[in-house]
């Protein structure tokens, strides 16, 4: 017979199941309610918790430890296209260093909240700012630092962490691209050092002929479209140009050309301020990508550079050279090594005066995928330079046609006319200076003794550099053969040639004749 200690437990557990069921029968049908009809007098009967009760909340800090938060920047960014049209009655106006009136940007204070929509939801944006610490970077004397706080329902979480976030990444990714400016970056004691590239060249300023600028153009561009292809072919997504020609040809104003279209940083490396190969790896491994990495006058940077390190000082003793430098192999693994995985969307550019000194392992396919002659000025670049520097359009000057057949014989670097046509503001003049440039060189009775270009290419030489021979036909003749191996299918790497001065095509491997 049970105790009555016994009953009285049996009833207790009994009530405590029973009360048990009934709360979570109660609980399941609130959440039912709630997500169905939560504004409706049933809700109010069950009390329900208002909608903002139910807000959830990202929390977007300024810094990710000691370096900024890429995702703040971004939403600090995209907030402020936000602000032209929304109701906040306080905001701070900015103008970026070296911007024009027009690029004035907007930006929240601490305290003040925006509200955007996406996809038929309410989001806000709320600006706060708290004190240091941490290890977080302060700038100036300042502790504080800002915070973004972005609310919405609950029942969108989903679809603001999954959408939402990554559409305002993506946005702010394509309003840089298409705002920022260009920087060149200098090495300097093994760091880069950046500075806003104001070259102004850009292909259509460029004294190139047209058959030229459009095989570069088109080429760059389909390096940039070919990202799925580099990644199914395991190649890493770089390409190699050589750029070479006579001084004044127009070598760095193509480079900025292709910076000033791509809209890449350019990384200018001075070979001869990095003091081994180990420097040149961590340079390397600190450019950004969608970068070019520019090598100018790399004939004078490696003509004498070793295949590899000595193994002792400049003693002969066991001990290594301090002030060692780049040899050839570091640099040929630097182009198409390992290293040059370490990024994607890289352009490698190097310049020379010399291509007959150049090393033949720099300009295999693979490493040099495109060879760019810049040849003497022709005279549909000519043109081009009259159509840009003072108006003159098509054929229209009566000095046109003995300029188009001097330049058949003579050979002048663009530099040279785009120096005579700067002289002075009057077109008739300034044409003229250019005639008369051609007939003085031609007649060899120029007044500083035959031309700068000259003297430049032969200063140190020894001997007088020889001259290619002249063949009749037009003078902005474009010569291009494809030897295409490798990057782009089986076949890559291009050499082409303007100007009418130089009309002969080389084969990747031999020096200039």
């Amino acid at each position: 017979m049970a105790s009555p200690n016994s009953e009285a437990l049996e009833r207790y557990k009994n009530a405590i199941t029973a009360a048990s069921s009934v709360v979570g029968a109660a609980m399941l049908l609130r959440r039912i309610v709630a997500d169905v009809l939560p504004d409706t007098a049933l809700g109010a009967l069950l009390l329900l918790p208002p909608p903002s009760s139910r807000r959830h909340c990202v929390v977007i800090e300024e810094f990710d430890g000691a370096f900024y938060n890429r995702v703040f920047l971004a939403a600090k960014a995209y907030v402020s296209t936000l602000l032209a049209a929304a109701p906040v009655p306080l905001m701070k106006a900015s103008l970026p260093r070296g911007a024009g009136a027009e690029q004035i940007t907007l930006a929240m204070r601490p305290g003040t909240a925006v509200v955007d929509v996406f996809d038929g939801a309410e989001l806000t944006w709320r600006l706060s700012s708290h004190g240091g610490g941490g290890g977080g970077r302060r700038r100036g004397g300042d502790d504080a630092r800002e915070v973004f706080k972005l609310s919405f329902d609950g029942r969108h979480k989903d679809m603001v962490l999954g959408a939402y976030l990554p559409a305002v990444m993506a946005r702010v990714a394509a309003m840089s691209q298409g705002q920022r400016q260009a920087k060149l970056y200098s090495n300097e004691w093994g760091k880069w050092r950046p500075v806003r590239l104001r070259n102004a060249s850009t292909f259509a300023t460029l004294a190139m002929d047209a058959a030229l600028r459009e095989a570069v153009v088109d080429d760059l561009d389909r390096f940039l479209g070919r990202k799925e292809y580099y990644e199914r072919t395991g190649r890493a997504w770089k390409r190699g140009y050589l750029i070479h020609g006579p001084p004044g040809t127009g070598k760095s104003s193509l480079v900025a050309a292709i910076s000033n279209h791509l809209r890449f940083d350019v990384y200018d490396l001075e070979l001869g301020g990095v003091r081994s190969n180990t420097e040149l790896r961590k340079l390397l491994i600190r450019m950004k990508n969608r970068s070019i990495l520019l090598i100018e006058d790399v004939d004078c940077a490696v003509v004498a550079a070793p295949r590899r390190e000595p193994h002792g000082g400049p003693d002969g003793s066991n001990t290594p050279s301090v002030n060692r430098k780049v040899t050839l192999s570091g640099l040929l693994n630097m182009v198409d090594g390992l290293r040059s995985s370490s990024g994607h969307e890289r352009i490698l550019i190097f310049t020379t005066t010399h291509v007959d000194r150049l090393d033949q392992a720099l300009l295999r396919p693979g490493r040099m995928d495109m060879h760019v002659h810049m040849g003497y000025l022709g005279f549909g670049a000519f043109r081009e330079l009259a159509a840009t520097y003072h108006g003159v359009a098509g054929d229209d000057h009566p000095l046109f046609p003995e300029i188009e057949a001097l330049l058949r014989e003579v050979e002048v670097a663009p530099a040279e006319v785009a120096e005579r046509l700067l002289m002075t503001d009057d077109a008739g003049a300034a044409i003229e200076m250019v005639a008369k440039l051609l007939r003085d060189r031609k007649a060899g009775t120029e007044e500083d003794g035959g031309g700068y270009v000259s003297q430049k290419l032969h200063a140190g030489t020894g001997r007088r550099h020889p001259r290619a021979s002249r063949r009749g036909g037009g003078g902005g003749a474009v010569v291009a053969t494809t030897t295409r191996r490798g990057v782009f299918g089986d076949e890559i790497g291009m050499e082409i040639s303007h100007g009418q001065g130089r009309r002969g095509v080389r084969g990747r491997g031999r020096g200039r004749r």
